[in-house]
């Protein structure tokens, strides 16, 4: 098992992958390979960790990648051209290795179409999904998909995003019985447009674990276990989650800094306020899984710091671990 890190695409330079990757690499499994620019990579490990650095660079897995595409790039056409770049040496090298995981927090155009045009669909896949953790008030998580890999997807991708949810959620999330909602308007079957409709009858005839429509407000409630979307009302949904917390978050900081008593009130009231925001940190479950592809790809924000990728690097470990791409391709065998 190997998981390839991708150290070029980070809005903060290399420097969080890597001390990620030396921090957890020897807590997993699966070997580690950076993705970059070798000299750039051992540089900062000699200025970074001084006497120590020898040792390091000694057990570090490099392969040089001196290109970057960058989100001002066209994405296919960058995979096309770019064949220096990290995200395209990644992919060339999982082609010719099993088991392995990409990790990336370049851009995400980029990882998808790279995905799809190195990797392939697995074989019966319509269009593959993005799929991310939620956090939800029971602290239990929601799997919701696709989050931005598609912006429409006919009944037939949407049951296979069901299919494909169910699978992450039993083994990641370690549910027994799983519930799926549909993304909609509101909560009555006859709700939403005419795709959206055809979505709700497939879904209903042919994945018994699904209970119905489900609110963009409820998906946090803890009340299903997957969310199944189209990749535009995934994607909206979960940046307006991400937006809320971020606003609740600066909100409360501006009230405790207005004046003294705000000041007093907040050092006794810190911790479960902390205690609280953590709860609804989605990136504690990791990063977004490109899912219905070949091989695994995980997608984190290209602002990412090292504890992310410390998180995203243990998720691509369990990734691997529980074969989910094995178990991916025999579900959709068995339906096809």
């Amino acid at each position: 098992m190997e998981i390839l890190v991708d150290v070029n695409g980070s809005d903060n330079g290399i420097s969080e992958a890597i001390k990620a990757v030396i921090a957890v690499k020897s807590k997993i499994k699966s070997k580690i390979l950076l993705v970059g620019d070798k000299e750039n990579i051992i540089t900062f490990v000699k200025e970074e960790y001084l006497d120590k650095a020898d040792n390091i660079i000694k057990e570090l897995n490099i392969l040089d990648a001196k290109d970057v595409i960058t989100n001002y790039d066209d994405p296919a056409f960058a995979i096309k051209h770019k064949k220096e770049s990290s995200i395209v040496k990644a992919y060339d090298y999982m082609k010719e290795t099993e088991d392995t995981l990409f990790l990336s927090a370049g851009s995400t155009g980029a990882v998808m179409a790279g995905g799809l045009l190195k990797l392939k669909r697995i074989e019966g896949i319509r269009r593959p999904a993005l799929v991310s953790i939620l956090p939800t008030t029971k602290g239990n998580g929601v799997v919701m998909l696709d989050c931005g890999a598609n912006t429409s997807a006919a009944d037939i991708s949407m049951v296979q995003f069901a299919k494909m949810g169910i699978i992450y959620a039993k083994e990641i999330l370690k549910k027994d019985a799983v519930k799926v909602g549909l993304l909609n308007i509101g909560t009555e079957s006859k709700k939403g447009s005419p795709d959206l409709k055809e979505t709700y009858e497939s879904l209903e005839a042919e994945c018994p674990e699904f209970a119905g429509n489900i609110e963009a407000r409820e998906i946090l409630s803890g009340d299903f276990d997957v969310v199944v979307a189209n990749g535009l009302m995934g994607n909206v949904a979960l940046k307006a989650i991400e937006g809320t917390a971020k606003t609740m978050k600066n909100a409360l900081t501006s009230e405790f800094k207005k004046n003294v008593l705000n000041k007093l009130a907040a050092v006794t009231s810190i911790g479960v306020i902390k205690k609280a925001l953590l709860k609804y940190d989605y990136t504690q479950y990791g990063g977004a899984v490109l899912l219905g592809v070949r091989k695994p790809v995980v997608k984190i924000h290209g602002n990412a710091k090292q504890k992310n990728y410390e998180v995203a690097i243990m998720q691509g470990d369990s990734i691997l671990k529980k074969k989910i791409v094995d178990k991916v391709k025999k579900s959709i065998e068995e339906n096809v």
